[in-house]
């Protein structure tokens, strides 16, 4: 148990050590990255949410042929799966 705390101790020294060692031009490198990763993020959402439209409204106008071409042939007297 005790060689457990002694690690943890270490890894806690050596993670101190390490984040005060980052420049602050590498923290604005990655935060820009963040932001643009986020902002990518967002537009795929917005592309997603207008191709569902875009779906939903094929559909429609699949289901409205669909029944237009079972009306002309239930009219002219074909038979109709």
């Amino acid at each position: 148990m005790h060689r457990s705390r002694s690690r943890r101790r270490w890894a806690l020294a050596l993670f101190i050590l390490a984040a005060g060692c980052r420049s602050p031009a590498a923290d604005a490198a990655i935060a820009e990255q963040l932001a643009q990763m986020s902002d990518a993020l967002v537009a795929m959402r917005d592309q997603i949410a207008v191709m569902s439209t875009t779906v939903d409204s094929l559909v429609i106008v699949a289901a409205k042929q669909d029944t237009l071409i079972k009306k002309l042939a239930t009219a002219s007297g074909m038979p109709t799966p």
